[in-house]
C-alpha cells in the first residue's frame, strides 16, 4: 500500500513536469500494445526457432543431415528460451506501460532475431565477430541490471539537483526523481532475473526515456 501511495504521488508530480511534453501517451499506448503482442505471441518463437534452425544447421558439423539433425534441437532450445523471453518482456512492457525505459537498448542484453516473433530476422551470434565482444552486451545488460535494482533510490536526489540546474522546482525534480527511481527498481530486478535464464530482449524501447544511462549520472550523459 505504501509503495502503491508513493508511485501515484510521484507519477502525479511528474505528470505536471511532462504535461507540455509531446509524445508522452503515445509512447506508453505503443508500449502497452507491443508488450501485449509479445506475450500473446510469444509461442511463436518455438516452431520459428526450430524452423531456423532445420534450415541453418550447425556449422561445425559438416554432415548435412547430422547438421541439420542438431540445428533442428539447438533451435528447439533456442525457441524456448525466446519463448520465454517475450512472454516475460510482453508482460512486463504491458503491466509497466507507464514505466520509464532506457533510451534504448542496443548493446544491452542479447536482441530477439526480429521486433516480431513471426518474422525471420537475423539470429545473434556469440562467436561473431569474437566471443569477447558477441558476451559483452550481456555483461553490460548484468550491470545496468544490478546498477538500476540497487542504486535506483540515487535519481531522487539526482533529479532535485537537475531540476534546480534547469530552473525547475525541487518538488517536480523529487516527483520525476521517484517515477525513476520505481521504474529502475522494476526494470532492474527483472533484467538481472532474466539474464541467469539467459533470455533476449528487444532492442527497441517506448517508455519515456532516462535522462541519463545510469542513476548516478548526470543528466544527457551517458
Amino acid at each position: 500500500m505504501k509503495r502503491i501511495l508513493i508511485t501515484a504521488i510521484a507519477t502525479l508530480l511528474f505528470s505536471a513536469a511532462i504535461a507540455e511534453e509531446m509524445g508522452i501517451p503515445e509512447r506508453m499506448a505503443n508500449k502497452a500494445v507491443r508488450g501485449a503482442v509479445d506475450l500473446v505471441t510469444g509461442i511463436v518463437e518455438l516452431p520459428m526457432q526450430i524452423v531456423k534452425g532445420y534450415q541453418n544447421g550447425f556449422g561445425p558439423i559438416k554432415n548435412e543431415k547430422a547438421s541439420t539433425a542438431v540445428g533442428t534441437v539447438l533451435g528447439f532450445f533456442r525457441g524456448l528460451g525466446h519463448t520465454a523471453g517475450r512472454i516475460t518482456h510482453g508482460g512486463r512492457e504491458l503491466f509497466c506501460f507507464w514505466g520509464a525505459d532506457q533510451a534504448t537498448n542496443e548493446g544491452i542484453g542479447v536482441p530477439f532475431d526480429a521486433e516480431r516473433s513471426w518474422e525471420k530476422g537475423e539470429q545473434y551470434s556469440l562467436f561473431k565477430p569474437t566471443l569477447k565482444e558477441g558476451v559483452t552486451p550481456i555483461g553490460r545488460k548484468l550491470t545496468l541490471g544490478l546498477a538500476n535494482t540497487f542504486t535506483g533510490i540515487v535519481e531522487v536526489p539526482m533529479q532535485i539537483i537537475n531540476a534546480k540546474e534547469n530552473d525547475t522546482s525541487a518538488l517536480t525534480g523529487a516527483g520525476k526523481g521517484i517515477y525513476y527511481f520505481v521504474s529502475r527498481s522494476i526494470y532492474g530486478a527483472t533484467d538481472v532475473f532474466t539474464l541467469f535464464f539467459m533470455v533476449p530482449n528487444q532492442e527497441e524501447t517506448y517508455g519515456y526515456p532516462y535522462t541519463a544511462l545510469y542513476p548516478w549520472s548526470k543528466a544527457n550523459k551517458k
